[in-house]
Parts: structure tokens; sequence; C-alpha cells
């Protein structure tokens, strides 16, 4: 039985999961093979492939399923059960939908804060990289990768320890970019192979010296488009809006209590770590120029949190 690691996880699994790295034998996460019948789904806002992802259950007994591709049941943080739609699924297919919302779940009702976004590690420090759709959030990612920076995830980033020294939880040596991504960074296209038969995402791996061990996050940028590089620190209101923007699982999740939370969580992180706006060209001449222009906010940041340790 193969053991992976993500996000801090030792995973037991029933899969092969080739994007993971190597993991110890101690189980916090214990991936299943079996059938499910599921309660009453409802649509969520979530999609992948076209396909709209229905949710059901409760916060520790969350079903997600993927028609034509797999049913899955997180349960208690610890375990992933997974009921693929018929036998002879492709694995890198079924892969793709493990490691995304599925087990997005399992660290949610771990108590990680979870955004949709990227995150890149700066020197000792991790810097979180949010937007909306097209803003660029994988293509700042597939960037500090060909400049020789590690990535810590891609589309899904994990946060703990909110209140003292909040930290990004690494994820895997994976990058999913687009073919025109890979061809305006200048990487070489017949290099990199399809997430999965069929797909128009290329991978990027990048497994050399890659950490599995937290970094404390320095501060998280909201990517938009704009006619030149712009950086503006977002306070109040318009940080806190921001940041409950990019939750990656079911909206479901969020009721009552759980919304409650959430939003708490939000502002203990907010308390601890700086939100920026970073406008940025579209143009891929730019790239180098926008990765510059956030290690100085990075080193700005670190300034300041020195002088404060001094005081």
């Amino acid at each position: 039985m193969p053991f992976y690691q993500a996000y801090g996880l030792n995973i037991c699994s029933d899969f092969l999961l080739c994007e993971l790295t190597k993991g110890g034998v101690e189980q916090d996460l214990r991936l299943l093979r079996r059938k499910l019948k599921p309660l009453i789904l409802q649509a969520t806002s979530i999609q992948r492939q076209g396909i709209e992802a229905c949710f059901g259950g409760s916060t520790q007994e969350a079903y997600l399923q993927w028609s034509g591709v797999a049913t899955f049941l997180a349960r208690n943080g610890d375990t992933l059960i997974v009921d693929p739609s018929y036998e002879d699924i492709d694995p890198k297919l079924l892969s793709s939908y493990i490691l995304s919302e599925a087990l997005g779940l399992i660290l949610y009702q771990r108590g990680f804060f979870l955004l949709h976004a990227s995150a890149v590690k700066i020197g000792d420090y991790a810097v979180v990289i949010v937007g909306a759709p097209g803003a660029g959030k994988s293509t700042m990612a597939a960037a500090f990768a060909k400049y020789g920076y590690s990535v810590l995830a891609d589309d899904m980033v994990a946060i703990n320890n909110l209140q003292n020294t909040p930290a990004v939880y690494p994820a895997f040596p994976q990058i999913k970019v687009w073919s025109s991504t890979v061809r305006g960074l200048g990487f070489n296209l017949s290099n990199l192979p399809t997430l999965f038969p069929g797909s128009h995402k290329r991978v990027i791996r990048q497994t050399e010296n890659f950490t599995t061990k937290p970094c404390p996050l320095a501060g998280i940028f909201a990517l938009s488009m704009g006619e030149k590089i712009k950086i503006t620190q977002m306070l109040g209101t318009e940080a806190f809006a921001t940041l409950t923007k990019f939750f990656p699982c079911p909206p479901q999740l969020l009721q009552g209590e759980a919304l409650e939370q959430h939003f708490s969580q939000c502002t203990q992180l907010l308390a601890n770590v700086p939100i920026f706006k970073l406008e940025r060209p579209q143009d891929f001449g730019e790239i180098r120029e926008v990765i510059t222009t956030i290690e100085e906010q990075v080193n700005s940041i670190k300034n300041v949190q020195n002088c404060r340790a001094t005081v």
C-alpha cells in the first residue's frame, strides 16, 4: 500500500497518486476505494472540465460528486472514500479530481484555512497569489518556477496557525498551465505532459528541492489586469471582502456557525498577514518585473517584522 505526503499529511492510498511525494508510514489520511450511495445532492458553483460538482451531507460527512467521474465522501478529516464512475477510468484523470476539492474537504474538516490560490516560496517565506479566473494565478506560479523558485501549491492553498505565525503547508510539486501560457513563458511544450489524456492543460513538475515543511506566510497578493504594474495594500472591509471570495470548497459548507468560524479565520489571518492588490499587464514580457515587485514587497514586510521584533 503506497504512502504519500501532501499538505503536511501522510496519506495511505488505494490509488496511485504519482503527483505526490513519498510519505511516512504514520497514517493521517486513508484513501479508500468503495461503493457509495450519497444522499440528496445539490448543485454547487464549482466546475471542472465543464462538469458541475454536486454536494451533500454535513461538514464532517461531506459528499462531492462529479457526474461521469467519481463520487467522494470526506469523513472526519481522516478518511476519503472514492467511488469511480467506471472501472477503467484513467488514473491521471481520477487523481486530478481526488487532489482538488475532494481533498479540500478533508483539509477543511481538519481546520485548515483554504484559498483557491497559488503559493510560492521566496527565501524562507511563502506568498499566496489569489485572483479571479483569468487573472493569471497559474501563469505567475509557472513564471516563478521558470525563474527557479519553488511553487508550494497550485490551485488550492492550505494555511494553519492563523492566530500566531500563519504558515502555508506545501501541497505537491505540480503546476497546471494552459498551452498558451507554456508558449508565452518560453517553456518547451513537447517536454511537458498533459494533465490527463484529452486535457488542454500541461504539467510542470518541480520535484527537485520541493519542501514538505510549512513556510511562514509573508503576504497575500490579489492579481488583476492593469496597464502597468501597481501594488496597493488593502485594509479593512476591502481586505476582508477580498479574502472571503476565494473559498475553494462547496459554498454549502459555510452555513451558520461554520460561516461565523470562516469569517473569524479571515479576521485572524488579516491581523497577522498583509494583503495587497497587484495589477499587472497581460504582456508576458512584464512577468519578470512582476516577480521583482513581489520580492521587494516581501523584503519590505520582513524588514517591518524585524523592526517590531526589536522594539
